[in-house]
């Protein structure tokens, strides 16, 4: 029978427990250095440009050991001479100031040629002070007027004729100055009304909004009211009057449209007048022309040359009563 020796290594008895899982640091071992991480780069701003393209020269002064560990330190240095400034923008250009306009001498007079020789216009502003004064408005070439058709609610008399004699106009001739005077209404007058003149006022227009098959609305009455013809489209002139203006520029020596006796005629109105003016220049121009007052009247708010503030103004029934009177 084999006789069983033992090994050297079975001679030490085993450990029942597991040795640990940990570095053994004997003497001739060295441990490894650890390795330190990476600082993160920062990537860089899209927004913002680059010193390069500032015009500045970019120089690395700063020692390594000095700069930070996130990310170099640049050292921005003076821009170079050759580098060419940014044009400043220029400044914008000052508008040239216009030259003022003035308004023209008697342009708010309004004065309107209706045909070769016969003109209306509103009256002279100074007229309600009571001052005498000459005429400044003049006619086609600077001509001064030879006849005058005075509209105002200061004359005493309803129709009153004058002539002026003046001086010399020319060593041929010396023409006289015509006028004729007729008194308006007033629209505005500081008496007030009775109330008895107010209810016939009242029920002559809602009798003429029933033959018309409409009814007085308030407004309609506020106007009856309170409107004393202006607006209305219907002249205050009396049929006398306006037989009075038509003899008067019947006689005056205009000859038509195509007028070349170097006659001038003015009619003159107040500013709230307008319908007047216009009456008196139709009753005669629908005897010369021999046409209807309303086809004349439609004309003449169609033509370009006229001012608007002389168009509409006489209703259908007040055309209709010119050239009855101008008939007579």
């Amino acid at each position: 029978m084999k006789e069983h020796t033992p090994s050297p290594s079975s001679a030490i008895p085993r450990s029942r427990f597991r040795p640990l899982s940990l570095p053994v640091y004997l003497d001739n071992y060295k441990a490894p250095k650890k390795r330190m991480p990476r600082p993160p780069v920062e990537p860089p701003l899209a927004a913002s440009p680059s010193p390069k393209q500032q015009g500045f020269q970019i120089t690395s002064s700063i020692p390594r050991m000095l700069r930070p560990s996130g990310r170099s330190h640049l050292l921005l240095s003076r821009p170079r001479a050759s580098a060419a400034p940014t044009p400043l923008p220029s400044p914008l250009p000052l508008p040239t100031p216009k030259a003022p306009v003035y308004p023209r001498a008697g342009e708010s007079r309004c004065c309107q040629m209706l045909i070769h020789g016969l003109y209306i216009a509103f009256e002279d502003d100074f007229v309600d002070s009571g001052l005498a004064r000459s005429e400044d408005l003049r006619a086609d070439g600077g001509r001064e007027f030879t006849h005058f058709i005075s509209l105002s609610t200061h004359h005493k008399a309803s129709i009153k004729e004058s002539v002026d004699p003046t001086a010399p106009r020319s060593r041929k001739a010396a023409l006289l100055t015509h006028r004729l005077r007729l008194r308006l209404p007033r629209l505005y007058s500081p008496i007030p009304p009775t109330a008895a003149e107010l209810e016939d006022k009242v029920r002559a227009a809602r009798a003429a909004a029933a033959a018309r098959g409409c009814e007085l609305s308030q407004e309609d009455y506020y106007d009856v009211v309170f409107d004393e013809g202006e607006g209305s489209g219907f002249t205050g002139l009396e049929a006398l009057q306006l037989l009075a203006a038509r003899d008067f520029l019947g006689t005056s020596g205009l000859s038509g449209p195509e007028n070349d006796s170097g006659v001038r005629v003015l009619v003159t109105t107040p500013r709230d007048h307008r319908t007047d003016a216009i009456a008196v220049v139709m009753g005669y121009l629908s005897g010369v022309l021999g046409t209807p007052v309303r086809r004349i009247l439609r004309t003449q708010d169609g033509m370009a040359g006229v001012l608007p503030i002389w168009k509409r103004t006489v209703s259908a029934e007040c055309a209709a009563f010119i050239e009855e009177v101008a008939r007579l």
